[in-house]
């Protein structure tokens, strides 16, 4: 009885410690959404990304204009070809510069971002991309921005 209780009180502060820890994506997420967005998903890259949505140094704020982005985007055949994650890490208190050195952007970053959002920077034929990225929906990463190419 005792080592099973031992057993269980580790048990449970290992689980409370991983949910203070800050998310940070799995590249095998990041380059299946990727994928999806090669193969021309609009549909399920529309489903996927949240509102307000960050894109270049922009911040798009209705949910029909994050729409028509990805629509435009598939339109124009947009792909990440030869993709690679190079990095994914925690949003921290500068990740705002990453996108533009904006109050704009500042702010959107201090509302819209926390423990569980990623900046993760893919590197593709055309030049590196940054995405911003969130806990997983539906199987893929949420996407709360996209930058690049860089």
């Amino acid at each position: 009885m005792k080592i099973s209780s031992i057993a269980l009180v580790a048990t449970l502060a290992l689980l409370a410690s991983c949910t203070s820890a800050p998310h940070v994506q799995k590249e095998r997420d990041v380059m299946r959404l990727v994928d999806l967005i090669n193969a021309g998903g609009v549909q399920g890259i529309q489903s996927l990304a949240a509102v307000p949505f960050a894109f270049d140094s922009e911040i798009l704020y209705l949910e029909s204009d994050v729409e028509r982005l990805w629509v435009n985007l598939s339109e124009s055949s947009f792909l990440m070809e030869n993709a690679r994650m190079v990095s994914s890490e925690p949003v921290n208190p500068e990740s705002w510069t990453s996108f533009a050195r904006s109050f704009d952007m500042q702010n959107f970053f201090s509302k819209y971002t926390g423990r569980d959002t990623s900046l993760v920077t893919v590197e593709s034929d055309d030049g590196r991309y940054l995405l911003l990225l969130e806990r997983k929906i539906k199987g893929y990463p949420r996407v709360r921005g996209m930058r690049g190419p860089l």
